[in-house]
């Protein structure tokens, strides 16, 4: 065994595996045939193994293949994901840029991928990030992405002239799953404020959209006789509510208060632009804490991501999807904030 190995190997050092007898290493190589991902990553090991296996007598179906690169990216993660769409490895730098998209073939399925809290906000969290956000947690560093790859901070763009919602955002890991938190502040004149909420740009969700036809009842305009001007707000304090689709639930606060009024430039719903501030004025301030659970993030089509993720066409015409939503008694109204709150599921 020694004469053998030195030929293969030269004055280079055994690894513990090798300093086993060949029929052992054979005895392995025999017990993992069974599953043919396991002999053919064993092989990869080192050039010796794969001498001794003779991996290229192995034949791999798509299903084995798929988790021959499942153990693949575990054991390269820190420069490796692996994609579902195109079934690859896929590069990427530990310098996290939200990885464009346009690097790969998959680009239609990864741009759509992706969740936004609405149409206007700037925030993006693509599924290929919350996979390796996971990957660190499930694998450890240097795999994948530590949480701190999130951003803080961003915000949801109105109408030119019109004060954006601004976004903080913080992610946490509950029970093996990923968690978000983004709160939306908006602060401004009534009238502002109301043209802003009717506009119906915004959202904390594809399914909570503030729309005219699924706006929030804490934003809606009070209802009066008529013969008295009212509020264009009922103000209300951290009034819980949820989703019904996805597991997104929320706190919200509604109230009056003194602030500077913030004016973005830009023509375009989620351009870039200058935030500037108008003197202190006597408003409202609206304040929504929204919590998300993505899940684990080990598969697109999970309900949980697809849920959060999905378009709004899908939205419009539920019917057209038959995936799985929201169990209300399997995640009961509050069950989601509640996790993120004590960190246990």
């Amino acid at each position: 065994m020694g004469q053998f190995l030195s030929c293969i190997l030269g004055q280079s050092p055994l690894p513990p595996l090798l300093k086993l007898p060949v029929e052992i290493i054979l005895l392995i190589a025999y017990q993992l045939s069974s599953s043919p991902e396991s002999l053919v990553a064993l092989s990869l090991t080192c050039k010796t193994l794969s001498f001794l296996c003779n991996r290229d007598a192995v034949n791999l179906g798509d299903e084995s293949r798929r988790h021959l690169l499942l153990l693949l990216e575990k054991d390269l993660g820190n420069k490796f994901f692996y994609c579902h769409v195109c079934r690859q490895l896929h590069h990427f730098s530990q310098q996290w840029d939200n990885l464009n998209p346009w690097d790969y073939k998959c680009y239609d399925y990864q741009i759509l991928n992706t969740f936004r809290p609405s149409y206007s906000s700037l925030y993006r969290l693509s599924y290929i990030q919350a996979r390796l956000i996971m990957n660190r947690h499930f694998y450890g560093s240097p795999k994948g992405l530590p949480l701190e790859s999130i951003p803080h901070s961003a915000v949801a763009a109105n109408e030119d002239g019109r004060p954006p919602w601004q976004q903080t955002i913080s992610a946490r890991i509950v029970g093996d799953e990923l968690f978000l938190c983004i709160t939306h502040s908006l602060t401004g004149r009534a009238a502002t404020l109301r043209n802003v909420i009717d506009k119906g740009q915004s959202g904390i969700c594809q399914h909570l959209a503030w729309g005219r036809f699924r706006r929030m009842p804490e934003l809606m305009k009070p209802e009066g006789d008529g013969s008295n001007e009212l509020s264009p707000f009922q103000a209300c304090h951290e009034v819980p509510g949820y989703c019904t689709m996805c597991l997104t639930d929320y706190v919200i606060t509604v109230e009056r208060t003194e602030d500077h009024e913030r004016i973005r430039s830009g023509t375009e719903v989620g351009a870039n632009g200058t935030v500037t501030l108008k003197p202190l004025i006597n408003g409202w301030s609206i304040t929504l804490i929204a919590y998300h659970q993505v899940g684990q993030c080990r598969d697109p089509e999970d309900w949980k991501w697809t849920r959060l993720k999905e378009t709004p066409r899908i939205t419009l015409f539920p019917h057209e999807e038959h995936t799985q939503h929201r169990d209300m008694a399997l995640h009961p109204p509050g069950a989601i904030k509640e996790k993120w709150q004590t960190g246990e599921t």
